[in-house]
């Protein structure tokens, strides 16, 4: 398996950027988890109508922009015209949906380690799979820190792990089962991404006597946070990993 290079500083991944303290997968947001001195940002990732990859979390732009309806039906050009900050703060209007390239342009930029989330695979998973197979080939080389790809959809990681035989990919779940283990084993994935809630010890030795990390999100609580850490987990996703800096 493709081992996390550099690992989580302090075990933490700031989730869709810092999403608790700025308008969540955006510029500002990402530059802040720089500057609190994180190393590892989350960030989402879907495409537009035109088939280029932006960045936002939901299948429409209704919540976390000025604009309305689905991302399927909005090009890039649609897209340039929204407020991606206002929602969260009038101090972040104008904020612009960011697009990939550029995201991880400023990832590099700020020294941060990329973990893409691809959305909106469900209909068609091969089609996103090759769209990322040739967005990376023609952003990334050999000698660049490759990002940490993951996605709930399992037939657009295994897609995905075809083309990249070597890259860092993940599977993402919402609770933990015995059968995730083995899928992970079999697709040759680098970590197992599950939802805090009904993860249990148990849990986490069966995957650690198989020598499967675990991320786990989202955690913004503290304490809830370091005795995962303490117990073993690689790291955690937080919204607000400024509060679990000050152990």
């Amino acid at each position: 398996m493709y081992e996390l290079n550099p690992p989580p500083y302090q075990g933490l991944i700031g989730h869709r950027g810092v999403a608790g303290l700025r308008p969540e997968n955006t510029y500002s947001s990402f530059k802040y988890a720089a500057e609190l001195g994180l190393n590892w940002v989350e960030f989402d990732t879907q495409l537009t109508k035109d088939r280029k990859w932006v960045v936002l979390h939901d299948a429409s732009v209704d919540r976390t922009t000025n604009g309305k309806g689905l991302l399927t039906d909005l090009t890039l050009a649609d897209l340039d015209e929204l407020d991606a900050g206002h929602w969260f703060s009038p101090e972040y209007a104008n904020e612009r949906i960011p697009t990939l390239e550029e995201t991880l342009l400023l990832c590099q930029f700020y020294g941060l380690q990329a973990n893409i989330e691809i959305k909106g695979s469900k209909d068609d998973p091969l089609m996103h799979a090759e769209c990322m197979y040739e967005f990376l080939q023609q952003n990334y080389s050999d000698s660049d820190s490759l990002p940490l790809l993951s996605s709930f959809d399992l037939d657009c990681l295994i897609a995905l792990r075809k083309y990249f035989p070597n890259f860092p990919i993940s599977f993402i779940v919402k609770d933990f089962t015995p059968d995730a283990i083995k899928i992970c084993q079999e697709h040759s994935f680098t970590t197992l991404n599950c939802g805090v809630y009904n993860f249990t010890l148990e849990n986490l030795k069966l995957a650690t006597d198989n020598n499967l990390p675990i991320l786990l999100y989202t955690i913004n609580d503290p304490v809830v946070a370091h005795q995962w850490l303490d117990a073993g987990v690689t790291a955690i996703f937080s919204d607000r990993p400024d509060l679990l800096l000050k152990r």
